[in-house]
């Protein structure tokens, strides 16, 4: 496609205004179009109380790739990111904790409280996850090739992956072949005996999924955030005034790049003319053309939604709609690769507040669904 053609981008979630920074700074004119006030998506800083503001949803970062924070030069724009350490604080019902710290000597001497095996064993965790993240890295940056006419740049995509993967040598192509389809609570079982321990490494698995610790594969989920950041826990920053200010960055950044953002914007209908998207209708009538549509809509919403299933094939129709995207709600936040958990809690001793509270509390409900 060549540059200079415009690009709408449904949806301001921080994945559209990076797709959006990345296609401006190629010359082509991205649109981004949110359907609320607010850019954000997920990962937005409201406020919730008078005087009070949080990140609504996601409260972590999560494992934000480096080359993207720093293409997109978010502290420029006024995010500022914090790196506790300890990064994780694990307490035990018997008045125990385990605290994992960013040097892995530190935390070393924390397990060895519980048990001095899991303290020795906890340096070959981390060294086995070091040496998964050097292969998949480069997947998370690499275009999905194309399964039934693959390109000449698909190929060489691939034969680089097999070749570092042959590069672990045998004991260890056979270590992640095996790892991949287990459990994670299987997989860390490997190295830990300290229920603890295991459960607080184990949960980067399923944070954000619908999985639970013995579903198979849960341990493929754990190695690719792994491969974002392969210390034993994951990513603990978080931005100064929350997830809003991570996001806000973001969309000055694109803006800066030559992108446009429009908020108050719903797309209603994707337009497709022989076989390609047109241009978008939005909610209040209003059409708008372009030479290409991204979308950041999941693909049911994409395809059966937003567009007409009938001028697909069949065979595609029936493969998104038995895609398995159930949805879930819950009190608490989320981050872009993380856990739907955590609390927004205001403290005060103001007499307003505290009322408020009260209130909330006679009249909230608590609601969740789970697929069957």
């Amino acid at each position: 496609m060549p540059a200079g053609q415009r690009i709408l981008i449904i949806g301001g979630g921080h994945n559209g205004l990076v797709a959006a920074f990345y296609l401006a700074k190629c010359g082509y004119k991205p649109l981004v179009l949110e359907r609320r006030e607010i850019v954000g998506g997920a990962a937005v800083t409201e406020e919730f109380h008078p005087g009070f503001r949080a990140s609504t949803l996601a409260h972590t970062v999560g494992p934000l790739r480096l080359d993207v924070a720093r293409d997109m030069r978010v502290e420029k724009f006024g995010c500022e990111l914090i790196y506790p350490d300890p990064r994780v604080f694990a307490p035990a019902p018997d008045g125990r904790a385990a605290l994992l710290y960013d040097n892995h000597r530190k935390t070393e001497a924390s397990i060895a409280r519980l048990s001095t095996k899991d303290a020795e064993k906890y340096q070959q965790f981390a060294d086995a996850l070091g040496e998964a993240c050097v292969l998949l890295m480069p997947l998370l940056a690499m275009t999905p090739p194309s399964i039934d006419k693959p390109s000449t740049e698909d190929l060489w995509s691939l034969f680089k992956v097999g070749r570092d993967f042959r590069s672990l040598g045998k004991r260890r192509m056979f270590n992640l072949l095996r790892w991949g389809p287990m459990a994670v609570a299987d997989f860390v079982a490997e190295f830990f005996e300290t229920e603890l321990l295991r459960a607080t490494i184990a949960a980067r698995g399923i944070f954000g999924t619908a999985l639970g610790p013995w579903s198979a594969g849960s341990t493929a989920v754990l190695l690719l955030r792994a491969a974002a950041d392969p210390h034993p826990v994951g990513c603990a920053s978080f931005p100064r005034g929350g997830l809003g200010a991570l996001t806000h960055a973001l969309a000055e950044s694109a803006r800066s790049a030559g992108a446009e953002i429009r908020v108050n914007a719903e797309v209603a209908q994707i337009r497709v003319k022989d076989g390609r998207a047109t241009g978008v209708v939005l909610a209040d009538g209003e059409e708008i053309a372009a030479d290409a549509v991204v979308s950041g809509a999941d693909p049911k919403r994409t395809f059966l939604g937003l567009m007409d299933p009938g001028q697909f094939d069949p065979t595609f129709v029936m493969r998104i709609r038995n895609l398995r995207a159930s949805r879930q709600t819950a009190s608490g936040g989320r981050s872009p690769g993380g856990s739907t958990s955590g609390r927004t809690l205001t403290i005060s001793n103001g007499p307003s507040t505290r009322r408020s509270m009260e209130s909330f509390r006679r009249r909230r409900t608590w609601t969740s669904r789970f697929p069957r």
